[in-house]
């Protein structure tokens, strides 16, 4: 391969494994004022926002979706847009659902969310934000992974107690029940959303019943990296997550966060969280709460669970034959399946104690069962004890 193709190849590859990621973006105005901002500096902020945001899609084939609530608790309930295309082919919709928010004096809070597919059907208008009417309407979204069938069992006490999903069935527009025809439908964001919202239903306290909810997933063994998420009550914003994994900027009239900020000349900075760090975002201030889970026996000031480690494939790129390494726990059941940047799986198999031993399996694109498979960027996941460790790489026929 002449040497300019392999390096132009090779910076293609860094770029798009930044990218391939669901995406957040939310925004709350400051002292109870709408997000009717006058502001050129703000305004000038807020449209490179949406303006990166929009690109963004182009590597979430999943769908977009947007949220407000109300500035007055009086007002017409909140609002949502789900499409099923991701929003650069949506653009009309997009720019006229975004930019309305600051239009009208209406709106005091926005959440978005460009899905690429990790779990559920991904043929339907993106579910994220999840919706919870209570005494308040809640709302999530969440980029990551975990296992389906691990959080159906923290829900249900491990089969003990299934009242609660019997109370709230799927949202995913109709598709079925939680244990039959409707299951592959089902969003891991969902299950993950039902069980905070079971904590803070048992608690009576927002707080509260998220560090319970979060202590037994971190304890099951999911990552704060698989949990990055934005809820919210109606009047605050709970930003949760990894290193990095998502990032808040502050200025005099809003707060916003974003999973990949523009990178921006302004005087403006924005702030990522730390891994296990939940920030409480209200209208009159920002509070951190830097180690928010402290599990038992634990005597570290960070969180760390234990992680599947997934190594650098070899050779990569490639063209032939591809060597996937792993170390996983040898009595865990783990898997590796591979996808496309839109989400589809191309590869799927489970890890057999003799390949757990040796650690590692080969994966041929070339082979007659994958003879449909084209070049480009595809992921690789690689899922044990409910946690996921992934890598990027390129195909070259």
């Amino acid at each position: 391969m002449p040497k300019q193709i392999f390096i132009s190849i090779f910076f293609v590859f860094i770029y798009f494994s930044e990218l391939n990621a669901c995406k957040i973006w939310a925004i709350i105005s400051k002292q109870d004022r709408s997000l009717n901002i006058q502001s050129q500096d703000e305004l000038f902020l807020i449209n490179e926002q949406l303006g990166v945001y929009y690109n963004q899609s182009q590597y979430n084939a999943n769908g977009w979706s947007v949220l407000q609530y109300p500035l007055s608790q009086t007002a017409d309930e909140i609002s949502v847009y789900r499409s099923a295309l991701p929003a650069n082919y949506d653009s009309l919709n997009y720019w006229n659902e975004m930019l309305s928010l600051f239009n009208d004096f209406h709106s005091k809070i926005a959440i978005a969310h460009l899905r690429a597919a990790t779990s559920g059907a991904s043929d339907i208008p993106n579910p994220h934000p999840w919706v919870f009417e209570g005494e308040k309407t809640f709302s999530f979204v969440h980029n990551g992974g975990a296992s389906k069938d691990l959080l159906y069992d923290i829900i249900t006490e491990y089969g003990i107690n299934d009242e609660w999903l019997i109370q709230n069935p799927p949202q995913t527009f109709g598709a079925g029940d939680w244990k039959s025809e409707g299951w592959s439908a089902v969003v891991d964001s969902e299950l993950i959303m039902l069980l905070i919202m079971k904590m803070i239903t048992a608690q009576g306290d927002v707080i509260e019943g998220l560090n319970i909810a979060l202590k037994l997933m971190l304890e099951a063994g999911i990552n704060p990296y698989m949990i990055n998420f934005v809820f919210s009550d109606s009047d605050n914003l709970y930003v949760y997550g990894g290193v990095n994994g998502l990032k808040i900027l502050e200025t005099e009239g809003y707060y916003s966060i974003m999973t990949t900020p523009p990178a921006s000349a302004s005087d403006y900075t924005w702030e990522p969280i730390a891994s296990n760090e939940l920030v409480v975002i209200n209208p009159n201030e920002l509070v951190r709460y830097p180690t928010f889970v402290i599990l038992e026996n634990d005597n570290s000031d960070l969180v760390i669970p234990r992680n599947p480690k997934l190594y650098n494939p070899y050779p990569n790129p490639f063209n032939g034959r591809i060597s996937l390494r792993f170390d996983v726990d040898t009595l865990e059941p783990a898997f590796i399946s591979i996808y496309t940047i839109d989400g589809k799986k191309v590869f799927d198999r489970q890890i057999s104690k003799i390949d757990k031993n040796k650690g590692e399996i080969y994966w041929s694109p070339n082979s007659s069962s994958a003879s449909n498979i084209s070049s480009g960027i595809y992921i690789v996941q690689l899922i044990s004890e409910g946690t996921a460790s992934s890598s990027k790489i390129m195909f070259i026929k």
